[in-house]
């Protein structure tokens, strides 16, 4: 469940980082390695064995080699149930069942993985190889440093020099002016080099204003969002492109970090959106090295409507459509979903149904197993939010609640009041675009007249979107014999994918890496 795995990811977050504070060994001055030692330190890739010591001369394992390039791919992993000589709360159990289930690392047998052997530099080279042929790259061939087996000081070469190459990257802010004269900005990040890219992702950004960064902010931790995005396409020498949405520039003020020109934010709409597309895909191919790129658009949320849009707009352009968050049905039908008061039991549901029967007994609700009523519902009573006053909290008790300002908003919308809906709505959006969005055809429609490769990438935790329309499409294009279609679905992920997890202890859940790999499976 989400909220108990942020919980145990700041916990790790913690124990990680106070094994990895200060770098100022007292064994790795003066040695060859003392730059590489402090490289994969300084990142989060090895840690000392002790505060005060690296242990440059003492072999590296294969547990610890294994856990290291987990952390150099962000993957958080999942065990497996293969190997004897693994226990259960092994630090390296989920990074090496990341690695094995990519086919990275062998066992030494069936049923041995051998945890505690030092590794070799013919077995770490054998690994870095296919960890880099994974990766979908063509620079695949490592050489060995040596004979016999590695120590940490070499180790620590040679992750150092792997993380800079795949991290290594060109980024340039571009400008364009639109056919109706709105000036856009985004970012573009390639792989360092001059030689042509194969493949560039243009993410196409979910509701509301977001700008080529998104700077946010997590607590005390502020971040750039797409900066994920780029490391990890880069690092499958893959480019990747984002843009502000129009009217929306960098700001300094958190939580969302931009400025609005809200004359020029009303020319943002569907339609926009997709000539947008076009225009900035014209300006990218003048760059030499983008000339015969294949095309992949990553829609999120919102995005995932308007991907399609542009996809059937420029069919000999886009190549592929990875979609996260995925909306089957025009906004306004989502909207009334999100209003129906499920989306409120999907939360309430994981944290207190103990039976499994659906709804929320006063009982179940006063155990709060976990903790929710007093820290996340400010001790609300139960009656509060039982409005039918039924004994049980169901669907139709937050769809009571929600029935008024649902109203209030389509009463809004139907006005054209955007003061009101950049007052009372979560998500600043004009009435133009709401109403733009009610005439598009939906995704139901859309998506089974493409042809071309599409990811769907969903939780069933999701709040926004809901996941019934994955298994509808899913359903649908096979009804209509079509294999065009992957749909990836994860237990308890939210509409984010559990981002928020990569935010705190570094490590991608697994439906992102299972995104970026996508880009191989055609």
């Amino acid at each position: 469940m989400r909220f108990k795995q942020i919980l145990s990811a700041a916990m790790l977050c913690g124990i990680s980082m106070l094994a990895c504070a200060g770098a100022a060994f007292t064994d790795t001055t003066g040695i060859p390695e003392q730059a590489d030692i402090d490289y994969v330190v300084s990142h989060g890739l090895f840690n000392g064995t002790d505060e005060a010591h690296f242990s440059p001369s003492e072999p590296l394992s294969r547990a610890q080699a294994v856990a290291v390039l987990a952390r150099q791919a962000r993957a958080q992993g999942q065990p497996v149930d293969v190997f004897a000589d693994v226990p259960a709360d092994a630090y390296y159990r989920n990074p090496l069942g990341w690695a094995y289930q990519s086919g990275i690392v062998n066992g030494t047998s069936e049923n041995t993985f051998a945890p505690d052997r030092p590794v070799t530099h013919r077995e770490l080279t054998a690994i870095l190889t296919r960890y880099l042929s994974w990766l979908g790259r063509t620079d695949t061939e490592i050489e060995p440093r040596g004979s016999g087996t590695v120590t940490r000081a070499q180790g620590a070469s040679y992750f150092a020099s792997l993380d800079r190459a795949l991290l290594s990257r060109d980024t340039e802010l571009l400008t364009h002016t639109a056919a109706d004269g709105i000036t856009l900005t985004g970012k573009l990040d390639l792989p360092a080099g001059s030689g042509p890219v194969e493949r560039l992702v243009l993410f196409i950004n979910g509701s509301g204003p977001n700008t080529y960064d998104n700077k946010r902010q997590y607590g005390d931790q502020t971040f750039n969002y797409f900066d994920l995005f780029a490391e990890q396409f880069g690092m499958r020498e893959t480019g990747f492109f984002r843009w502000s949405t129009r009217g929306v520039s960098m700001g300094e003020q958190p939580p969302s970090f931009d400025t609005i020109d809200e004359a020029v934010y009303q020319t943002y709409l569907p339609s926009t959106n997709v000539s947008d597309i076009g225009e900035w895909i014209t300006q990218l191919r003048q760059n030499p090295r983008l000339k015969d790129a294949d095309i992949w658009l990553l829609g999120w949320s919102e995005g995932t409507i308007i991907a399609p849009l542009a996809a059937e707009a420029y069919p000999d352009e886009i190549s592929g459509l990875l979609l996260a968050g995925y909306c089957n049905d025009r906004m306004d039908q989502i909207f009334d979903w999100q209003q129906s008061g499920e989306p409120s039991m999907i939360f309430y549901r994981q944290y207190f149904d103990t039976d499994g029967d659906g709804s929320i007994s006063e009982a179940e609700y006063t155990a709060d197993p976990y903790g929710v009523v007093s820290s996340i519902l400010g001790n609300t009573p139960f009656a509060d939010i039982d409005m039918d006053q039924n004994g049980t909290i169901t669907a139709n008790d937050f769809s009571m609640m929600l029935a008024p300002g649902k109203q209030a908003f389509y009463d809004a919308v139907e006005r054209g009041d955007d003061n009101w809906l950049a007052e009372n709505y979560s998500v600043r959006l004009t009435s133009g675009w709401f109403k733009a969005h009610q005439a598009l055809q939906p995704n139901s429609e859309v998506l089974p007249t493409l042809d071309l490769p599409i990811h769907i990438f969903h939780g069933t935790a999701d709040t926004n979107c809901n996941v019934q329309g994955v298994y509808d499409i899913r359903a649908q294009f096979a009804a209509l014999g079509k294999t065009n279609l992957t749909t990836h679905v994860y237990e308890d992920y939210d509409h984010n994918l559990l981002y928020d997890l990569y935010v705190i202890n570094g490590l991608m859940p697994t439906a992102f890496t299972d995104l970026f790999q996508s880009i191989f499976i055609l």
